[in-house]
């Protein structure tokens, strides 16, 4: 194991207690850092008292071992307590510890869990015959017990069967010697797997007729399971006798659903919309959420052929009409028309061009948006998309300044589609947003949270029609991922079919749509601002106006980009986020963006001639000064002191640099 260097960090840095012996009470507090390095270190006396127990459990003289592991140090490693009794916890580590006795071959286990997330560590016990395994969990004793069965059936994947001691919060862990411990400090906690096999509603009706029934009972349930969540970007993991553990799609690691081995699926993540956190769902309710958003009158007709007949399929759709309040009858709909392609037309320009696009795409945002035209607004992680979005909704109702363009209020409606935020968490931006800046929630403004509810734009676009009774000016759809179903994002086919059905919305109602879209990995600053935004390329060139805000090398601070197909282009600009909104900040560099691992930046350069005081710093002991303090070259300094003079913050007297006094 390598040597650790700096300050403790992730589990790294969380107190346990710890006994000098099994038979003392009294305890001691030390960080986890420490006890690894005890562990793989073999430093004090217990390393000598290990050698000599395994040597006499080679011997075959176990008594003897035994008298040697009662005075061994000893661990608490489930949190701090003032006495040795779990009366007497002042504060869970949120680790647990599983004892596996009895084992021919530890190590071989060590290599497995290395890969892990939710292994904090692993060692040899002192015995030299079983093993130790520290895992992460929620710090809640009122769960410990339960959590402790969690884990007994995670670790069952492995062939590992846990000894029942550890339920108890207080259980001693005596120290070991093991020079390849494994340690993890970044581990991520395994969630509260309840025993949801105890929740499982009936999944076979009392005539066994329906044909969700039939599915469910199906030779292949478990199969159709995995491959209805791998299509939707789960990644399938470790199974055991009665379970598969998955990770959701967008994670790296960690378990974030089960798989039973009767198809039906228990989610735990609060992040794997459509599906909800501690959703049960058997697996025909399981397809139907996942293949067929939400649609169980769809579900039934499309499984029909594998599971149903004549009669199943009609007492199906009897019975899903309850689930959904409607009935299905296929007489209703009316035959699809076929749409006639306009042919092509002379180049005559008209004298009054002008005047008919003003009447035909009037101006919403000046400079950066029409009526009748889509927008996207890309952004990294916490790069506040979502705020943004709501400023702009709210200034173009209100015909305020946005980014510094004047947004024109047309007085018709304006509406927010919200995927993603509960509706009253929503109205707090709201309130949030309008009170920083000094006005009124407008009027026209309206919010359509659909979060659980729908995702599919071609029925809520169905649902609009002969409501608009004010008129729509602009909609913004947030996020637009959510609105992908069983689309590929990083298929050109596929995302060109949702820009379609962004389309549909503009051209049936004449408003603008704008939406928000996330950045795909990597060093933003190395890529076109065209590039930028994950998935296929049709996100970032479909729309007319294309906007990002990416990280500048100032802290809070995004240098905005703008595409724009129907104005004059705009120069980069820079803003600062300032809860709850962005504000401009003219005097820094729009192309001055962040690179990986950055952390000077001008302000670090501006706290350094800050700290100098009235006594200033000569250029030289300032590019020295940064060059130990924050790693960067005297040109970056002298780049930095520039912009700096130039925005008044700094002032050269009698050849020193000094804070500029206003």
């Amino acid at each position: 194991m390598p040597t650790r260097k700096g300050s403790p960090s992730g589990y790294g840095a969380r107190l346990v207690s710890t006994v000098h012996e099994a038979k003392d009470v009294g305890t001691k507090n030390y960080k986890i850092e420490t006890i690894v390095s005890w562990i793989e270190q073999g430093k004090g006396k217990f390393a000598h008292k290990i050698k000599s127990m395994r040597d006499a459990l080679d011997a075959g003289d176990t008594e003897k071992a035994s008298q040697i592991k009662v005075t061994l140090p000893a661990v608490m490693f489930s949190g701090t307590f003032s006495k040795r009794s779990s009366k007497n916890l002042t504060q869970h580590s949120g680790l647990i510890c599983m004892d596996f006795d009895k084992l021919d071959n530890p190590k071989q286990y060590i290599n497995q869990l290395k890969h892990d997330p939710h292994i904090v560590m692993a060692f040899i016990s002192p015995s030299n015959r079983g093993l130790k395994v520290v895992m992460a969990i929620p710090e809640d004793l009122d769960i410990h017990r339960d959590m402790f069965d969690s884990c007994k059936r995670y670790m069952s994947t492995y062939g590992l069967e846990a000894d029942e001691s550890g339920k108890d919060v207080s259980r001693l862990c005596f120290l070991s010697y093991d020079p390849d411990i494994h340690y993890a400090p970044d581990a991520v906690e395994l969630p509260f797997m309840p025993d949801t096999a105890k929740t499982l509603e009936p999944t076979s009706s009392p005539d066994g007729d329906r044909i969700g029934d039939r599915y469910n009972r199906s030779a292949s349930v478990k199969d159709d399971t995995i491959a209805s969540l791998t299509k939707a970007g789960w990644k399938v993991g470790r199974s055991g006798s009665d379970r598969t553990y998955c990770t959701r799609a967008g994670k790296e690691r960690g378990v974030s659903g089960e798989i039973r081995n009767d198809g039906s699926f228990f989610c735990y993540s609060d992040n794997a919309y459509p599906l909800e956190p501690n959703g049960n769902y058997s697996a025909f309710a399981l397809t139907t959420y996942l293949d067929y958003n939400g649609d169980f009158k769809e579900s039934t007709r499309a499984l029909s052929d594998r599971f149903g007949d004549t009669h199943t399929t009609v007492s199906s759709r009897e019975y899903f009409n309850k689930q959904v309040g409607d009935e299905v009858n296929d007489d209703d709909k009316e035959p699809e028309g076929k749409r006639e392609i306009p042919l092509w037309q002379d180049a005559h320009i008209p004298e009054d061009l002008d005047k008919q696009i003003r009447m035909e795409y009037p101006v919403l945002v000046d400079g950066l948006l029409h009526r009748g035209t889509k927008m996207v607004l890309g952004g990294g992680s916490k790069s506040y998309k979502t705020w943004t979005l709501i400023n702009l909704a709210i200034s173009i109702a209100g015909g305020h300044e946005w980014f510094g363009k004047q947004c024109v209020s047309t007085d018709e409606d304006v509406i927010f589609l919200n995927f993603e935020v509960p509706h009253k968490f929503f109205l707090q931006r709201i309130r949030s947003i309008c009170k920083a800046r000094e006005i009124e929630v407008p009027k026209n403004f309206k919010v359509w949270s659909l979060r659980g509810v729908s995702n599919d734009l071609v029925e809520i676009l169905q649902a609009m029609n002969g409501k608009l009774n004010n008129g729509l000016a602009f909609m913004c759809i947030d996020p637009i991922y959510k609105a992908l179903g069983d689309k590929d994002e990083n298929s050109a086919g596929d995302i060109g079919n949702l820009m379609s059905e962004v389309e549909a919305i503009v051209e049936q109602t004449g408003a603008a749509v704008a939406f928000g879209a996330h950045y795909s990995k990597g060093n933003q600053a190395e890529k076109d601002p065209l590039d930028r935004i994950s998935g296929s390329g049709v996100f970032a060139r479909d729309p007319d106006t294309i906007m990002g805000l990416t990280a500048h090398e100032e802290p809070n601070c995004f240098t905005v980009h703008a595409a724009l197909r129907n104005f004059p282009n705009v120069e980069p600009f820079v803003v600062e986020w300032e809860f709850p909104v962005m504000n401009a900040r003219d005097d820094l560099n729009p192309h001055s963006l962040r690179k990986p691992n950055q952390k000077a930046s001008r302000t670090s350069v501006e706290e350094i001639i800050r700290e100098a005081g009235s006594t200033g710093i000569r250029p030289f002991q300032l590019k020295d000064t940064a060059k130990e303090t924050l790693n960067i070259g005297a040109r970056t300094v002298e780049r930095y002191t520039k912009e700096l003079e130039k925005a008044n913050k700094i002032t050269k007297v009698a050849g020193c640099w000094f804070m500029t006094h206003t």
